[in-house]
């Protein structure tokens, strides 16, 4: 959410469609979530918040990211390492606000993990023919997201 914040004051509305329209493949907040979170950001200084006066509608709350918030944001991007794919993803999609060699180490401990996964899988004698079908996922898979991952890699190093 304070990536998306990142971009520019939004209300709750328009952070939820500002989501669906560019990362809700790889992280999807529900508007209980959304609206639940918001409150708490302004509580610990990671975003400001400011009302709107509307004629004919309800008064609407804009958020902004504070100083705090887009060192948080930062500080999320070049030291915690992905815990899954989509992460990973979010963290490339949100990467202008980080460092250049922070993203390629991001990009570097991931592919190490796809590779540990990778060498896991092929050590695999599945026990059944729907294992074998999972574990053939797995191994297609993993090369495609290892090509992936030093594509952008060599993208991210011209």
């Amino acid at each position: 959410m304070l990536g998306l914040l990142a971009e520019g004051d939004r209300s709750g509305y328009d952070l939820l469609k500002r989501a669906e329209r560019s990362v809700a493949h790889m992280w999807a907040p529900a508007k209980s979530q959304l609206y639940a979170v918001l409150p708490r950001l302004v509580e610990a200084g990671l975003a400001g918040r400011r009302t709107v006066r509307q004629t004919g509608r309800p008064d609407k709350q804009v958020y902004r990211l504070t100083r705090a918030g887009r060192a948080a944001v930062r500080q999320w991007l070049e030291t915690a390492p992905p815990k899954s794919w989509d992460e990973l993803l979010l963290k490339v999609f949100f990467a202008e606000l980080c460092s250049r060699e922070a993203l390629l180490a991001q990009l570097d401990a991931y592919a190490d993990v796809q590779r540990g996964f990778l060498a896991e899988y092929e050590a695999i004698a599945p026990a059944t023919r729907y294992g074998a079908l999972t574990l053939e996922y797995g191994l297609e898979l993993m090369p495609a997201r290892l090509k992936w991952l030093e594509k952008t890699r060599r993208e991210l190093s011209r």
